[in-house]
């Protein structure tokens, strides 16, 4: 026997020397305890039996296969239920809570059942069991399950060919209905059998991967990727997509916890660390998210931009032409409503004008409830206001609301279906009219009977915003035909520019021009409820210049005209007055109470209406309260009144630059103040982050290196790494030698009793040009755990901490990724 191998042959008892020396494996390694007998052969540490190969020397048999317990692999499924419901609630921005919650319950629980129970029904025969009962028996369940629940009216609840056929064409037309509806969608089965197909497919995906598999982060890919439907689709819709991310963010990583390598005694102590941080991550994604530089602000895309919704174009009856004859029948009664305050109700918006009459270019979409705000409008305060509204003689398809309602709520009709009229609310995004029905004939009283609830966000302006308001660009509402069939210019035109210009002589912004206008009509000119209706150019002429008197109608029109040729944005709204109508009880609203009003649009705060009607009859010209004016607004108007105009007129801030100034209130960021706090924060965050990574990537890359030899010389390192912890000075001067001395020394016990033999095979390959076989380095790296799990025993958590946070140990850990 060579000098050579006789101190491998001693260091390894039990191995048969060969000619050319044995093949080093040092025995799996465990925590100090009581002397045991002698080390146990190469090839029992390496996971087999003891072979011999075909030269008469011992190897080692290749390691066990990593297997993770069946508990492990069931209990994994707590999580991923959790990661399953999270991704489903992202839904909750297209459909209401309420109704959402029973459909996510089966869409996850159901399947998850029946593949778990096939999987270990199937297991116990001794065999893998297979794939394919999994997926036909879940798209079988799916459908009887769906027509059972969803779709139990067609064909009693049975999966019958129509209900099949029902089915199909609902989920294949479900995303496009979605995607032309006004969020939240109505609950009807066409439109929640999407959620429900997209959470079981998911369900059933993420499951077999849970049981099948063994990686850590696998089955939570289908809850991901169910989480990206109600991400792309619920864009416009209310609510906020932080929570449910959060949530699958949080079951994610405690399904990886479950489901990693970690030996079972550590499993407790995994978990007693990794639940607190995942909590503590996913409490900082919700908190944080939003506030964060840049996602307030930013508007994701919205498919809605690329998707013509089926509009529809009312065809009902203008109800500016209704206005006299609900006044020349004023004991009429159209509807009664009790309010929680009074405001005037709004039943529909006429924007365009022909010169004969004005009519709407509402283009009305499906809504299960929700009226979208106006866009780039801010009116500054507002007051809510509740209304329950029945319907009685009120003809047409319009619903009136206090201002522009912010949701709407179909309660029933008197002898009908609630949920039917529900599914069939249509809303004009660009106004917040609302309507019910397609229309009929005049006078047709489809809604009658009808009940909803309405709850509206009335504006309460002030006068500091109105005084100075610019009017927005553009010409959509300022246009008027100003020449006739022949191409002459219609002097009716002309007239009304001259009477704008002296109504409004003196006055120096839009709003006092608004303001000066609507006085002016109410000065010189008189309300008579029983006067021609009609508000055609010559109707308006006659009505200005000799006439003299009129209804609502004529006053609204006349104002909306005359302001559009001195430039400002007009439309004519007709509702009824609220006067009296905040008391106990129900109020009846007559045909008395019809009114006409215009309204101007401001840049920055929307369409503000005016007032041109007197409030009574006037026989003597003399000025009277407006018809319908809130009494906040006449406050403010009486303010703009008197305060006197400032020399130089004050500097007026574009929509941008207003909200700008206001910080970041309205949007929901952070003042200017927060950020270099904020942005230290994130910088310490990443550092502690990266301080805790940079040691577990050098490990992964150092065991995972490809070469034998590699691995054992990382594994050697990893163990020098680990004993500057426990007083190993950090320098490279040390010999293996010396390191394994020091570590039997410090550590003793079985851990350290391979660390003589290890160091002669770490010199072999780094200077000897050994080469190493795969079970070799697989029980060094074995030696290595048992060390390092000394070590962490050793050393108090709040050391090792404070060492691994040193800059010293980030640079070394750095250049140690660096260099492999």
């Amino acid at each position: 026997m060579s000098p050579a191998t006789t101190p491998r042959a001693s260091a390894v008892p039990g191995v048969r020397p060969a000619d050319d020396g044995p093949s080093w494996a040092p025995p799996r390694p465990s925590a100090p305890g009581p002397a045991a007998g002698p080390a146990v052969a190469v090839s029992a540490l390496a996971g087999g039996g003891e072979g011999t190969g075909s030269d008469g020397r011992v190897t080692a048999a290749p390691p066990a296969r990593h297997r993770l317990a069946p508990g492990r692999r069931l209990w994994s499924l707590l999580p991923l239920a959790g990661a399953l419901a999270a991704a489903g609630l992202g839904f909750h921005r297209v459909f209401p809570a309420g109704s959402l919650t029973p459909v996510l319950a089966v869409a996850v629980l159901v399947p998850m059942a029946l593949a778990t129970g096939l999987f270990l029904g199937q297991g116990r025969q001794g065999r893998r069991p297979p794939l394919w009962p999994s997926l036909v028996l879940g798209a079988v369940l799916w459908l009887v399950t769906v027509c059972a629940t969803l779709f139990r009216d067609a064909a009693g609840g049975l999966p019958t060919g129509p209900a099949v056929a029902e089915v199909w064409s609902a989920l294949l037309d479900s995303p496009h209905a979605v995607l032309t509806t006004i969020l939240p969608a109505p609950t009807g089965p066409d439109f929640l059998v999407l959620p429900h197909a997209v959470v079981w497919l998911a369900s059933l995906a993420a499951t077999e991967l849970a049981l099948r598999t063994r990686a850590p982060l696998l089955p939570a890919v289908p809850p991901v990727l169910a989480l990206g439907f109600p991400l792309v689709l619920g864009v416009d819709g209310p609510g906020s997509n932080l929570p449910p991310a959060a949530g699958l963010v949080a079951c994610a990583a405690l399904l990886v916890l479950l489901r990693s390598r970690a030996p079972a005694r550590g499993a407790v102590r995994m978990l007693s660390t990794g639940l607190p941080l995942v909590a503590v991550l996913a409490l900082a994604a919700t908190l944080l998210g939003p506030r964060l530089p840049g996602l307030s602000t930013s508007e994701p895309y919205d498919p809605r931009q690329d998707v013509r919704p089926p509009t529809v174009h009312p065809q009902s009856t203008s109800p500016l032409d209704q206005v006299a004859a609900w006044l020349q029948h004023p004991q009429t009664r159209l509807f009664t409503a009790r309010t929680s305050a009074a405001q005037n109700w709004r039943l529909a918006v006429l924007d365009r004008y022909d010169g004969v009459k004005w009519t709407s270019s509402a283009e009305l979409a499906r809504s299960g409830g929700r009226v979208p705000p106006q866009r780039g409008a801010d009116p500054g305060r507002h007051k809510r206001v509740e209304q329950h509204v029945t319907l009685q003689n009120l003809p047409g398809i319009w619903l009136p609301a206090a201002d522009r309602p912010t949701s709407v709520e179909v309660t029933g009709k008197k002898g009908g279906g609630g949920a039917e009229d529900g599914r069939q609310l249509a809303v004009d995004p660009a106004s917040g009219v609302l309507a019910l029905g397609k229309g009929g004939a005049t006078g047709t009283r489809t809604n009658r009977g009808l009940s909803y609830t309405a709850v509206s966000q009335a504006p309460v302006y002030e006068a500091k915003r109105l005084q100075y308001a610019a009017v927005p660009d553009g010409t959509a509402y300022t246009s008027l035909p100003r020449t006739d069939a022949a191409g002459k210019p219609v002097k009716a035109v002309e007239t009304f520019s001259k009477v704008a210009a002296t109504a409004t002589a003196g006055s120096s912004y839009p709003y006092q021009q608004a303001y000066k206008l609507a006085a002016y009509l109410r000065e010189h000119y008189r309300f008579d409820p029983k006067s021609v209706p009609g508000h055609a150019y010559r109707n308006l002429e006659f009505f200005l210049t000799t006439g003299k008197h009129g209804t609502s109608e004529q006053f609204a029109a006349a104002f909306a005209v005359m302001a559009r040729t001195l430039g400002l944005p007009t439309r004519v709204a007709v509702g009824f007055r609220a006067d009296g109508a905040h008391r106990a009880g129900p109020v009846q609203v007559t045909g008395q109470d019809a009114l006409a009003w215009p309204e101007v649009r401001f840049k920055g705060i929307g369409w503000v209406p005016f007032y041109p009607t007197p409030g009574q009859e006037s026989k003597d010209g003399s000025s009277v309260p407006p018809a319908g004016q809130p009494k906040e607004r006449e406050k403010a108007d009486r303010d703009i009144a008197q305060k006197p105009r400032p020399s130089v007129p004050p500097r007026q801030r574009n929509d941008a630059e207003g909200r700008e100034g206001q910080g970041t209130a309205s949007d929901g960021g952070l003042p200017v103040w927060a950020y270099p706090p904020l942005g230290v924060a994130v910088l310490v965050v990443a550092y502690c982050g990266y301080a805790l990574w940079a040691p577990c990537r050098t490990r992964r890359r150092r065991r995972g290196a490809r070469d034998p030899g590699q691995r054992v010389l990382g594994a050697w390192q990893q163990i020098v790494d680990r004993l500057t912890e426990v007083g190993l000075p950090a320098t490279a001067a040390h010999t293996a030698t010396e390191v394994a001395a020091f570590g039997i020394e410090r550590i003793g016990g079985r851990g350290s009793e391979q660390l003589p033999a290890l160091a002669r095979l770490v010199n072999e390959v780094g200077y000897g040009g050994r080469v190493p076989d795969e079970a070799a380095a697989d029980a060094a790296w074995r030696h290595c755990d048992a060390v390092e799990e000394i070590v962490t025993r050793t050393v108090p958590r709040r050391e090792r901490i404070r060492r691994t946070l040193r800059p010293r140990t980030v640079i070394r850990h750095s250049r140690s990724g660096a260099l492999l």
